[in-house]
């Protein structure tokens, strides 16, 4: 239910509130200082996030090299390790023609 009868707004007529000009006033300022002070923190927000995802890609990628750096590391070790057993089993089998 209106208070006020609704106006054409074509018609150029000004619509009789039964409230005081003082008081449409300061609830209309209190309304559009809600509005802004939401639309700030919802700014405020985007902009966290923005940061914190841009962060956690560079993260994301940082890890992502070390990963890389790290398994060929692993692979160059393993090589290594392979080298070693063979040449430990080269020589076992050496020692034990030698015993015979």
């Amino acid at each position: 239910m209106t208070r006020t009868k609704e106006v054409d707004p074509d018609s150029g007529k000004i619509p009789e509130y039964k409230s005081p000009a003082n008081r449409l006033v300061h609830s209309l300022r209190k309304g559009y200082d809600n509005v802004r002070s939401k639309l700030k923190a919802t700014r405020e927000q985007i902009k966290y996030f923005q940061i914190k995802t841009r962060d956690l890609e560079k993260s994301r990628a940082h890890y992502k090299e070390e990963v890389l750096v790290l398994k060929k590391t692993i692979d160059q070790i393993e090589k290594e390790n392979q080298r070693l057993k063979m040449l430990v089993g080269d020589n076992e089998v050496k020692k034990k023609k030698k015993n015979y």
